[in-house]
């Protein structure tokens, strides 16, 4: 039994050996080939490619998807109301010219209520005129009647005011006189006391002193008596002059009664009068307004379309009641003039404004695009749910184009910048220093320079550059840290490792004279 087990073990050995010897083959290549790669990878990292300058268009737009629709729809209705259809002369379908009768109500109901109108005008009318003229003439006499009594005072108060003037210029000279008076009485006194006995030769029992002194007293007693009449004179004139202004302010006072009866008699007729002719204006706008109204409604009645197009929809039949205005009698679309209509996400509507350029594709018309102009732009939300909101944009066809079909698809690229055949070079291609001065560095059989240039508008993978010693067409060196292998030469003329852009909110690139309208290139299809 030993032995034989021994032999069993020898037997199963040598395969063990060859296997385990296998794997280490196997491990030991996948290490090399795991070091090559990396090495490879490390190598590529550092890979120096090239790429031609290029001449191109830069393009920088927003790709949105809408719909056709109609640049000018519109749903017709009248303002007559509760009238039968007589007639409908169209169908759905049916492409009508501007002006074409579509379909006629009946007015004869109208037509008669038009009447009574008219006849309760004239009688309202005649009636408020009868109004006007009595109170007119009320007015009238009014201010005739306070003329009179009006007048008289003003002539009474402008006399007592002269009166009070007389009488305050008499006061004024009587008290100036009054005063000089006073002055040469104090001077007779002065004069009086002033003489003193021992002046004269014997004294107080002289004759001349006795003179003296009885001139002097002659001379009091006469100033005296002269002040004392113009003192009497100075209290009658102010007397008077009170009297007068007693008789002014009456004067006065009589006036500005007679002022505000004038004014209450006048202002009361005036309203009277003006009650009156509110009260004609008002009725007659009103009836006016209603007779227009019903005119207004029997022209409604021959409905007539207003643009040229295709009648989309029809609801008025012949023998119908139409109940009026708020009821659709028929719809009619433009059918040559489109427009795109679409939503744009609030991250982008504020780059998009009225009159931006844009192209246009109906993928059920080919790729042919068509350009347009943004002739609209929502300025309030049309659209909210889960945090996001969309705006509404419409989109202009700028040419007639009969194949188009309302509700169709259609693919829209809104221009936000654009260059036009301008020298362009992979994004990467630039390096700009600390102090922000661009450059490229050219490749010229083997030979790096660098040569200083301008950056322009720039994409999302390629960068307007202009500069002395650029040209078209000059290998431009890059550095393309994310390349999986070194390429190991230069790239097609035209074309880098990066892709197209074509997404919405990107930057399209095109060749010169491309796809946009007017030479520019496609729009971010």
């Amino acid at each position: 039994m030993k032995t034989a087990l021994l032999k069993g073990k020898n037997r199963w050995l040598p395969a063990a050996v060859l296997v385990i010897a296998a794997a280490a083959v196997f491990i030991g290549y996948r290490m090399i080939r795991l070091r090559r790669n990396a090495q490879a990878v490390r190598e590529a990292m550092n890979t120096v490619e090239t790429v031609r300058a290029v001449r191109q268009n830069l393009i920088e737009s927003i790709s949105v998807t809408g719909t056709i629709a109609s640049a000018d729809a519109r749903d017709v209705s009248a303002s007559a109301k509760d009238v039968k259809v007589l007639q409908v002369n169209y169908e759905e379908g049916d492409y009508v010219n501007a002006g074409d009768v579509i379909v006629v109500l009946d007015s004869s109901d109208l037509e008669r209520s038009l009447s009574q109108a008219r006849n309760s005008q004239a009688l309202s009318e005649y009636k408020e005129n009868k109004s006007i003229e009595t109170a007119s003439r009320s007015y009238s006499e009014a201010v005739e009647d306070g003329t009179d009594e009006y007048e008289t005072a003003v002539r009474e108060e402008a006399d007592a005011k002269e009166a009070l003037q007389e009488a305050g210029a008499d006061v004024n000279e009587t008290a100036d006189s009054l005063k000089r008076q006073e002055e040469r009485l104090g001077e007779a006194k002065e004069a009086l006391a002033a003489i003193l006995p021992e002046q004269y030769e014997g004294g107080a029992e002289s004759q001349a002193y006795q003179d003296a002194v009885a001139a002097a007293e002659r001379a009091v007693s006469e100033a005296q008596a002269e002040y004392t009449s113009r003192h009497q004179a100075y209290n009658a004139a102010a007397e008077a002059e009170e009297k007068a202004t007693e008789a002014y302010e009456k004067a006065s006072e009589n006036l500005a009664d007679a002022s505000r009866k004038n004014d209450r008699n006048v202002t009361s007729a005036a309203d009277s009068l003006e009650q009156a002719q509110m009260e004609h204006a008002y009725s007659n706008d009103s009836s006016q307004k209603t007779i227009e109204n019903y005119e207004e409604q029997i022209r409604s009645c021959t409905v007539t379309v207003p643009i040229s197009g295709v009648i989309t929809a029809m609801h008025a039949a012949e023998g119908d009641t139409y109940q009026g205005e708020g009821n659709v009698l028929f719809s009619v679309a433009d059918q040559e003039h489109f427009i795109v209509s679409a939503s744009v996400d609030e991250y982008d509507i504020s780059s998009i404004a009225k009159d931006m350029s844009a192209a246009v594709i109906v993928e059920a018309l080919g790729d042919e695009e068509l350009p347009a102009t943004v002739s609209f732009v929502s300025p309030t939300v049309t659209e909210s749910s889960m945090g996001s909101s969309s705006y509404g944009v419409e989109i202009a066809l700028n040419e007639v184009n009969t194949d188009l079909r309302i509700g169709m698809t259609a693919k829209a690229s809104i221009v936000l910048d654009a260059v036009y055949d301008v020298l362009t070079v992979p994004y990467d291609c630039v390096t700009t220093d600390e102090e922000g001065n661009a450059s490229v560095t050219v490749d010229q059989n083997g030979e790096r320079t660098e040569v200083p240039v301008t950056v322009g508008m720039q994409g999302d993978y390629y960068v307007e550059v202009s500069g002395e010693g650029l040209e078209e067409g000059m290998m431009v060196c890059y550095t393309n840290p994310m390349t999986g292998a070194a390429s190991g030469g230069e790239l097609p003329e035209g074309e880098s490792s990066f892709p197209m852009p074509g997404g919405m909110g990107g930057s399209s690139v095109g060749g010169p004279g491309g796809g946009m309208p007017g030479g520019g290139p496609g729009g971010g299809f």
